[in-house]
């Protein structure tokens, strides 16, 4: 069996580590399987993760087609377009041999390493998953990919995705599951206390703040200013001295969402805060984010977070169960 990673410089050094480790486990349970991944960079030699961590990497082969699985650690970027501009020099390479793969090779990665599949076009018509911060960007650039960030890792059969950076661990572990099958994959996950039992990147979302567009930034900050307010989006509009369309327009335009969304989002965190910070009640909660019924916000809170607020309150402070 021959696995391959590729990295490049700025890969998370801990999607490596966890890889390696793992698949150094799996070497010990199945010892003839050759589960030790070849370390594969552009250039090859020392690829630095950090200021304190490097690798030793041999340089891309022309050709991977002789291995039966790949695996793309996520990388740090900036932006966007700090992405795209990754894609377009840094990996270049990579992905033009990950094009030339044969269907029968296994592809798999995490977090920004999602966008090399893509670009590779080695996503395209299948369901997959990346980083729920860039979501919204990742189906923009590639429409013809079944993106669904809520999940946590996605199986499209020839390509497994995953999400945000420690969805890495989730990854490796299904990739020895299908290499090796389920009784490996228990005997690693228990030795690495991890379960891959996670489903979901919800509980994890938070809403973004800060935006260049004056309008939309003056906007949050009003809507930040009157949380515990019931104040409505005809408020909000009068306060920005623009019409309702006009608001609405722009917040679509900007942040995906329309006013109103992006209000109960900012409610929604406000609550998650207080949720993991105090021990008050979803009753007093609810009460001091602005709204007065409280069925309808607990329904709002699970089907934006995936738990209830009593799931939430344990999974994330694990010590008090007034909430209900």
């Amino acid at each position: 069996m021959k696995i391959a990673m590729l990295l490049e410089e700025g890969a998370t050094a801990s999607s490596v580590s966890t890889t390696l480790d793992m698949f150094s486990l799996a070497q010990r349970y199945q010892p003839d399987a050759g589960y030790q991944p070849f370390l594969y960079s552009t250039e090859g030699g020392l690829v630095r993760l950090t200021d304190a961590v490097a690798v030793e990497t041999q340089p891309l082969p022309t050709d991977l087609g002789d291995f039966e699985a790949i695996i793309l650690p996520g990388f740090f970027a900036e932006s966007l377009d700090h992405i795209v501009a990754r894609l377009q020099t840094t990996w270049a390479t990579a992905i033009a041999r990950l094009r030339a793969l044969p269907d029968t090779t296994l592809v798999a990665a995490s977090c920004y390493g999602t966008f090399v599949l893509a670009e590779a076009g080695l996503l395209n018509g299948r369901p997959a998953t990346t980083t729920w911060w860039l979501a919204r960007e990742f189906q923009q650039r590639y429409p013809d990919i079944r993106l669904d960030a809520d999940k946590t890792l996605v199986d499209s059969g020839r390509a497994i995705t995953a999400g945000a950076m420690t969805a890495h661990t989730d990854l490796s572990l299904h990739v020895l599951r299908r290499l090796g099958g389920a009784a490996l994959a228990r005997s690693v996950s228990g030795i690495m206390l991890v379960d891959g039992a996670r489903t979901s990147q919800r509980p994890f979302m938070s809403v973004q703040t800060n935006y260049t567009e004056p309008l939309i930034q003056r906007a949050i900050e009003w809507m930040t200013k009157n949380l515990t307010q019931p104040a409505s989006i005809d408020d909000l509009a009068a306060a920005m001295h623009v019409s309702y369309r006009t608001l609405n327009r722009r917040f679509l335009e900007i942040t995906g969402l329309t006013p109103l969304a992006y209000l109960q989002a900012l409610k929604i965190e406000q609550a998650k805060e207080l949720l993991e910070g105090t021990t008050g009640d979803f009753e007093s909660i609810t009460a001091s984010v602005g709204y007065e019924d409280v069925s309808s916000f607990r329904r709002l809170f699970k089907r934006s977070t995936g738990l209830s607020p009593a799931q939430y309150r344990r999974q994330f402070k694990g010590g008090a169960t007034t909430a209900r």
